[in-house]
């Protein structure tokens, strides 16, 4: 007795499927936006970072702590906009789209 006879369930219940199956449209990579905009994230995320570790740690002299919160505030700004862009832009690339002949006519 086999392992498949074993098994009543898988007996006899096997289904061919056709051959003719439609092929898809290759994916096509993300776009140069799509990439700058991730890179734009991790720059403005590392700034963020600093600009708060730099607020914690050190004390700074009159209104100079203001400046370090602006940069914090702006890196987080950034950072939701490069967000932003790097969404719109993936759910762009998943649409096909038909290429524009550069001919005029």
């Amino acid at each position: 007795m086999t392992t498949t006879d074993q098994n009543p369930r898988t007996k006899g219940q096997v289904v061919s499927l056709p051959n003719d199956m439609p092929s898809e449209e290759p994916v096509s990579p993300p776009g140069r936006l799509h990439g700058l905009s991730i890179a734009g994230m991790a720059v403005s995320a590392l700034v963020g970072i600093a600009a708060l570790f730099a607020f914690i740690t050190i004390n700074w002299p009159g209104s100079s702590s203001r400046y370090v919160m602006i940069a914090f505030i702006a890196a987080g700004v950034a950072f939701m906009t490069f967000a932003s862009t790097a969404v719109l832009t993936a759910a762009r690339d998943t649409y096909s789209r038909e290429r524009s002949s550069t001919s005029n006519k």
